[in-house]
């Protein structure tokens, strides 16, 4: 009987301990999110939501659209500011009813995104109604936004406390009170019951290409998105062989975000291609709440060597704007002080230059104009002569993996381009990383119809100096006008030519890809320039890019014999080493620094024969150099590095 009775209460506890443990996993498991909206979709508003206008009757003349411009994904909600008179104009976009019943401490996330000039603010608000999706009184005001100057093309995440309303279905709505001038654009909205602990992992950071037995920091941003206080994480980075783990220490509140730099580094002394997954192990000691969100991963290639690296510069202008000569001086600039390591193109909108694919393309970099983007890494650039240098100094060191060079041939107008990559390490799938792109640009463009004058808030000198333009009259007559760095053609489109790039690139192969292009009778050949982009395909960014004139590419011809030099160690410290075979002549040997400044000249007279030549390289700075050597027949180039 005894027995018996002990039989019954283990299994009694058995049976207990799992109904426990199945809750648990239930607890776990249950999707917390209750509205996610990305604006995705192809209807708008999406299905359930609604818009209309406030009580006042104004607003709508600019309604709540899907546009392009996104936080991410391809789209976002956008509401253009209202020109309106007697009042405030108030546009509002409503979600569909949402289900709070079995929520706790439920809360509204969405990014946000303002665009206006510096005399206006952004004023918007979110509302709640648990009765009714269209009635104006019906909703409360939870949050007000009254933001001032902080407009361009980042988004901005927005938390609102919805726990007042745990148990309840209710409607939400964004409102914008715009009677200020500002544009407004939302994304990612979403509505959700934290877990008590939840670590997120938001991303992480490391260098996209390295050389080799090169430490590389790796660095994660967590976002606390649970309730608990996190003191503790562990975190670990795994390349496909290799597991590194390890705890850190911090103090995050809920909703507080961190940026924690791993101790292991990244470091390996061959060429490789790895996919780096970082992950979140442990949390104050225990599992983490939801382990969805606890991993990421980040690609990295170490180099054999580093490609020659030039910026490229595009410029969102327009004749109607009128600040936009701005743009013009500081691009300019750009080409008189960097022309032989920027690639430069002026994208038009709204005139009679514009390429509207290249237009719409780089709209989703800019808030407003005139805008820089460089490398499409930096996005909504002041176009101005100090900041687009500062962002041409940020970028102009970058390591990158490909060298690029360019060859055309021209029969009558129809024009065959060359594109050639030499890539530095292996890609198993380079057809989807990479695409060629090509741009044509042209200097010298002028026109007659008005539609060619440059509106010019300069003149005067009301606004300071402006290359001149202080000097002329607003607008500055198209007589009077001469327009440079005009994007003329994409060839492969904005994001590149599909299929461009083999499946496999292996380190130290060249391809190439042929493009056409027909020059309007309209334009000057001699005015012209072909800029080769490689595009990577994962986040759009610019992988490398040079610029030639049309010129300069039909007279490249190939050169026998190059593979005959070889220059090492590279990179290098206090000497290279120079190794061809010289036909009996007289040989130049110029070392030029990434700014096209000779650093070295050395001559030598009545080589013949194989040769080595040891060049003393030890009062060079750090950095990318480009050795020339030239028989007064052929020349020839390669980049090397030196390393201190």
């Amino acid at each position: 009987m005894i027995v018996l009775i002990n039989s019954l209460y283990n299994m009694i506890k058995k049976i207990t301990l799992l109904l426990t443990l199945c809750f648990a996993c239930t607890q776990i498991g249950t999707a917390q999110t209750l509205l996610s909206e990305g604006f995705e979709g192809a209807t708008f508003p999406p299905a359930g939501w609604t818009s209309f206008i406030g009580t006042n009757g104004l607003g709508t003349t600019n309604n709540w659209i899907q546009t392009s411009s996104s936080n991410t994904g391809n789209n976002a909600a956008y509401n253009q500011y209202e020109n309106v008179t007697g009042g405030i104009a108030e546009d509002w976009l409503v979600t569909n009813q949402i289900d709070l019943t079995s929520a706790t401490n439920a809360e509204l996330l969405f990014y946000s995104r303002q665009t206006y000039g510096t005399n206006y603010g952004s004023n918007y608000e979110v509302k709640v109604s648990t009765n009714s999706q269209t009635s104006h009184a019906d909703f409360t005001t939870v949050a007000s936004y009254n933001e001032t100057n902080i407009g361009g093309a980042t988004y901005e995440l927005k938390a609102v406390d919805l726990s007042a309303y745990d148990g309840m279905m209710v409607y939400i709505a964004f409102v914008h009170l715009n009677d200020d001038g500002d544009d407004w654009y939302i994304d990612d909205v979403e509505v959700r019951s934290p877990l008590n602990l939840d670590a997120k992992m938001d991303s992480a950071s490391l260098n996209r290409y390295s050389l080799t037995s090169t430490d590389n920091q790796l660095s994660v941003d967590i976002t606390n998105n649970g309730l608990s206080t996190i003191t503790s994480l562990d975190i670990s980075w795994n390349d496909g062989t290799n597991n590194y783990s390890g705890n850190f220490s911090v103090n995050l509140s809920s909703g507080q975000t961190a940026t924690i730099n791993h101790t292991e580094q990244v470091n390996y002394n061959s060429v490789e291609e790895k996919t780096i997954s970082v992950t979140i192990d442990g949390v104050n000691g225990v599992a983490d709440g939801d382990s969805s969100n606890n991993t990421t991963n980040t690609k990295f290639n170490t180099l054999s060597q580093s490609g020659t690296k030039a910026v490229l510069i595009e410029e969102a202008t327009g004749t109607w704007c009128p600040w936009c000569p701005r743009g013009a001086v500081g691009m300019d600039y750009m080409a008189s002080n960097y022309s032989s390591t920027t690639a430069l193109v002026a994208v038009h909108n709204g005139d009679p230059m514009v390429v509207t694919e290249y237009d719409n393309g780089i709209g989703q970099y800019i808030g407003g104009y005139p805008s820089g983007v460089v490398d499409r890494k930096l996005e909504d650039v002041n176009p101005s002569n100090n900041d687009l240098e500062s962002a041409y100094n940020t970028q102009i060191n970058e390591i990158v993996p490909v060298d690029l060079s360019v060859g055309a041939t021209q029969s009558g107008n129809a024009l065959t381009i060359s594109a050639n990559a030499t890539f530095y390490s292996n890609f198993t799938s380079a057809d989807t990383n990479f695409r060629f792109g090509v741009v044509i640009t042209e200097d010298g463009v002028t026109g007659t119809s008005g539609a060619y004058n440059q509106a010019n808030n300069y003149a005067g000198g009301g606004n300071g100096p402006m290359g001149g333009y202080e000097n002329l009259p607003n607008p500055v007559p198209a007589s009077q006008m001469v327009y440079d760095h005009v994007g003329r053609a994409l060839l492969g489109g904005f994001n590149g030519q599909a299929g461009s790039i083999p499946a496999t690139v292996n380190n130290g192969q060249t391809v190439s890809y042929n493009f056409n292009y027909n020059i309007p009778t309209s334009s000057d050949v001699n005015n012209m320039h072909i800029i080769v982009l490689l595009i990577d395909q994962d986040n759009g960014t610019i992988a490398g890019a040079i610029e030639k004139s049309v010129s300069q590419a039909l007279s490249v011809e190939e050169v026998s014999g190059i593979d005959s030099i070889k220059i090492y160690p590279n990179p290098a410290k206090d000497n290279i080493n120079i190794t061809f075979y010289a036909g009996n002549g007289d040989y130049a040997i110029t070392v030029t620094d990434m700014l096209g400044r000779a650093v070295i000249s050395q001559s030598y007279e009545g080589l013949f024969g194989n040769q080595n030549i040891e060049l003393p390289i030890a009062q060079l700075n750090a950095g990318h150099y480009i050795m020339n050597i030239n028989d007064d027949n052929t020349s020839y180039s390669s980049k090397f590095i030196v390393s201190k």
